[in-house]
């Protein structure tokens, strides 16, 4: 049974090279290039759907443009009054710093 087992991994092996050497040995086919045309019709053509078909679906320019406004709007309505809040607290500080300054040179 040994015997039987070896002998068929020789032959297995012996195979597997001799198969190797008719893949190396075997004459290189040369492709012919595409086409120039070819190519870019291929790359450009799915390009070109999607610039002009997909693309527009997806944006909805207008749309975004009003959404973006009202946000916007209402960012800057929620805003205002917290920028006029801050500018009078900073102001107060620094006119505070200024009369502590004033006060530690007097004296």
């Amino acid at each position: 049974m040994k015997v039987l087992s070896a002998t068929l991994l020789l032959l297995l092996c012996a195979c597997r090279l001799r198969a190797a050497v008719v893949r190396r040995d075997a004459p290189v086919e040369e492709a012919a290039p595409p086409a120039v045309d070819d190519f870019f019709t291929r790359h450009f053509q799915p390009f070109s759907d999607f610039v002009t078909k997909d693309l527009p679906q997806k944006l909805h320019a207008e749309e975004l443009r009003s959404q973006a406004e009202a946000y916007l709007d209402r960012a800057n309505k929620q805003l205002a009054p917290l920028a006029q809040e801050l500018q009078s607290n900073v102001l107060s500080f620094y006119t505070f710093l200024l009369e502590l300054t004033k006060g530690k040179e007097q004296a």
